[in-house]
């Protein structure tokens, strides 16, 4: 059980009682006025975002502690990012749907649920979801997940909603899953591109871990089907490999930001870098690559932090005054004493996405 969880980021005041709906929703309109001025869009799209979890979110935050989530370092089920580029910036949430009674990962016919109301309240088509979602059925135990569900805001009339599905707790290994799941998608002969070129047993080593099976909800070209390779133990010359399949991979440039964020040896990092290769039915080859790195608990404070974010920022082209006024927010003036900066990740080098991760806290120290 979680003592002394923090609630808020530093600058965010909710009402008591505290739920994770309210949380939810205070933190998306604080990054919103942060990021740009008031955005009766982006409302509207944050009101929907908080329709949508089950009873869990509103039940007072204490009553949930028992359970420690997959979803952030704290083990609080909600955890927040911004993505920035050349020209604006976008927040996003991330969140586990719980058991209220258990304070444990809900049953699949409960996250289920949470995938039908979007199709019934928004008319989100799941239809992608609903041919895979038997393959990744199963238990899973404190720490870890079944689904996670995360909604970005947009310019558009709705947030995009995503699903990230655990490849682990079903009853098939890890890559026989995902595999089953590629073909039912139409995607079995880019699977079958992304076995050959990194070898058929590769899955069965940490260099090259599945840990994420993840899809875009709707319909739209551009909808992604996404797995993500957690690289525990290994250099960055095996993290290459697997970028060099993207029709996006510039060369050398991933190495590079390893660098910039931690030029430790990768080997050796606490917590593993991870690529996801994100896959569309158009595309022969994966159309894209992004690099995540972690933060907490590979760097001592936010204020560490932060100059590896900003090295990556100034290196990408885009100004960092919009992420320092964010942590700022997040974190207060104490940037030495916080951890809540979780992950950074980089994408699409011809014009660049970063984007950082923040829990409500970070790892205990």
């Amino acid at each position: 059980m979680a003592a002394n969880r923090a609630r808020t980021w530093a600058c965010v005041d909710i009402d008591h009682p505290l739920t994770y709906r309210s949380v939810v929703a205070a933190h998306l309109e604080m990054l919103c006025r942060t990021m740009a001025p008031a955005d009766e869009g982006a409302a509207r799209q944050i009101e929907m975002v908080c329709s949508l979890p089950g009873a869990w979110a509103d039940e007072p935050v204490e009553r949930l502690d028992r359970h420690h989530s997959f979803v952030a370092n704290d083990g609080s089920p909600v955890e927040f990012s911004f993505a920035m580029t050349r020209s604006g910036a976008a927040a996003r949430v991330l969140f586990e749907p719980l058991d209220i009674t258990l304070g444990a990962s809900s049953p699949p016919r409960e996250e289920s649920r949470f995938v039908e109301r979007l199709s019934e309240a928004l008319n989100v088509d799941v239809s992608k979801f609903r041919l895979v979602a038997d393959i990744f059925q199963g238990p899973a135990v404190s720490g870890s997940f079944s689904m996670m569900c995360a909604a970005a805001l947009t310019t558009g009339d709705i947030p995009l909603f995503k699903v990230y599905l655990n490849p682990a707790i079903g009853p098939s290994r890890p890559h026989q899953a995902v595999g089953a799941a590629m073909g039912r998608l139409g995607l079995g002969a880019q699977w079958d591109l992304l076995c050959e070129h990194l070898g058929a047993d590769v899955f069965d080593g940490p260099h090259h871990e599945i840990a994420l099976f993840a899809l875009d909800l709707g319909n739209f070209p551009e909808a992604r089907v996404k797995l993500y390779l957690r690289h525990a133990g290994c250099g960055p010359e095996e993290i290459e490999r697997v970028a060099a399949l993207a029709a996006d991979h510039e060369p050398d440039l991933l190495p590079k930001i390893l660098g910039c964020i931690d030029n430790s040896p990768v080997d050796g990092w606490a917590k593993a870098p991870m690529t996801c290769l994100s896959f569309l039915a158009s595309n022969p080859e994966p159309a894209s690559v992004t690099l995540y790195c972690p933060l907490d608990p590979n760097v001592g404070s936010d204020a560490e932090a932060s100059v590896r974010v900003v090295d990556l920022l100034e290196m990408s082209g885009i100004a960092p005054e919009l992420f320092g006024a964010v942590i700022t927010a997040a974190s207060g003036s104490d940037l030495a004493g916080g951890r809540r900066l979780s992950w950074v990740s980089y994408k699409r080098p011809a014009d660049p996405v970063v984007t950082v991760y923040a829990g409500l806290d970070g790892t205990k120290r």
